[in-house]
């Protein structure tokens, strides 16, 4: 990757697995390092990265604000536009407001922030438009997949469709899959890496301690706990990764 600072992109394989709240405790793992980073949403239509990191009463820009953004820009203004909270910056999505949110305003806009020196971790849905565009800058890959049959099969199409565009990029990214629910015996995980050719980072168990941060409005991962770890295991994976 051109970009002096790595681009993490966290994917959904299918809806409700946590990847926003996977996404931005990473996000905060990753500011505590490197002294900044910024989390950005793009389930355009109707996201709520902002809602879920307890900062959606903050001032700042949403994509709404940068959707003719076109050709470089200067970082920092950008950066100090977006709503903020321990190092780490939240670009959010405003509804149908994004919903014809062009890819250039998209890649333009993370051209700007990743040459802002700082880590960029997107939280992006298996079934995006813009992931192809994406991939190519990434370092890393984290796929988030629950282990229900369908929640597989949804994990195996986006996985064929990453490793499909991999193939072309001249750096691919790692890929490294992220599972969730009830922890699963040692044959399971060898099955599904023998399956899907994809190495398995670390499996998120289901997290009481989340949902009380969610109930406090605090930012995902505050507290020790499954989400926490899990976040640390992204940030070293990341960090191996650059």
């Amino acid at each position: 990757m051109d970009a002096p600072t790595p681009l993490l992109l966290v994917v959904g394989a299918s809806g409700g697995l946590g990847a926003s709240s996977t996404a931005l405790a990473a996000g905060r793992r990753l500011a505590g390092v490197h002294g900044g980073a910024t989390v950005v949403d793009l389930d355009v239509t109707g996201g709520g990265l902002d809602v879920t990191a307890g900062v959606e009463h903050l001032p700042g820009h949403r994509w709404p604000a940068l959707a003719r953004l076109r050709g470089a820009a200067p970082a920092r203004p950008l950066l100090d536009a977006l709503p903020a909270e321990a190092g780490v910056r939240v670009l959010a999505a405003a509804g149908a407001a994004t919903r014809d949110l062009a890819p250039e305003a998209v890649a333009d806009t993370l051209t700007c922030l990743v040459e802002a020196g700082e880590p960029v971790v997107v939280d992006v849905p298996g079934a995006s438009p813009h992931l192809t565009a994406l991939l190519p800058r990434a370092a890393l890959v984290v796929v988030l997949t629950g282990l229900q049959t369908r929640r597989l099969a949804d994990a195996d199409a986006v996985v064929g469709h990453l490793a499909e565009v991999a193939e072309g990029c001249v750096e691919p990214p790692g890929l490294r899959l992220v599972t969730r629910g009830t922890r699963p015996d040692a044959a399971v995980l060898d099955d599904l890496r023998h399956h899907l050719g994809v190495p398995h980072l670390h499996h998120l168990s289901d997290d009481p301690q989340a949902e009380r941060e969610a109930e406090r409005g605090l930012w995902p991962g505050s507290t020790r706990g499954a989400l926490r770890r899990c976040a640390e295991a992204v940030a070293a994976a990341l960090a191996e990764a650059s």
